[in-house]
């Protein structure tokens, strides 16, 4: 589960060991992430809150297959960057032909991101990893919603929990950083600037 939260282009995010429940902070890691998103040219996966991508540049590089959860949370499937070359995976295709209903998977989106990224422990151990994002986002369905934003992520780890995530919101916008109303970066790629919240 994770929740994102805007930041100005020259904003740097405050330090989380100032953060309800945040013991320490691991020294930042530094990626550059680079995704391409597919679906049907109708956005037919979108639209039902599933994202399909290739991943590389960071420590989780592959397939990823994203399908809405419990709540806030959601399903993701990872495959390896070798099940498939420049098509998603068999499986991942069959897994939602249910919403293709035959209509070609494309590549629609390309997003990439300039991640700093530091692990946050409580007192016992990890709780979330906050990701400092830089996004710049090619719409290969329409250039003219290519867009720019500063974000910043906050993504539970397995020992993380909600009122932790709860808190840190409440932390956050206290200090005027609002939470985004559109969490997924496709999303937000998807929609007209100044409409994402």
């Amino acid at each position: 589960m994770e929740r994102k939260f805007a930041l100005g282009p020259d904003d740097a995010p405050p330090d989380p060991v100032d953060w309800p429940g945040v013991d320490t902070a691991a020294e930042p890691q530094r990626f550059e992430l680079d995704a391409l998103y597919y679906d049907t040219g109708d956005i037919r996966l979108a639209r039902a809150g599933v994202t399909l991508r290739r991943r590389t540049g960071g420590g989780d590089d592959g397939w990823h297959l994203k399908v809405p959860g419990e709540g806030e949370g959601r399903l993701e499937h990872g495959l390896p960057l070798d099940a498939a070359a420049d098509t998603p995976p068999e499986e991942f295709a069959r897994e939602v032909e249910h919403l293709t209903d035959g209509e070609r998977l494309r590549p629609i989106c390309r997003v990439r991101t300039s991640r700093v990224e530091r692990r946050l422990d409580g007192p016992a151990g990890p709780v979330a990893t906050m990701c400092d994002d830089r996004v710049t986002t090619h719409n290969l369905l329409d250039p003219t919603l290519d867009q720019r934003w500063h974000e910043l992520e906050v993504e539970l780890t397995q020992d993380g929990t909600v009122d932790f995530l709860d808190a840190v919101t409440a932390h956050l916008t206290s200090l005027g950083i609002p939470e985004v109303s559109i969490a997924s970066k496709l999303k937000t790629a998807l929609t007209p600037p100044g409409r994402s919240g």
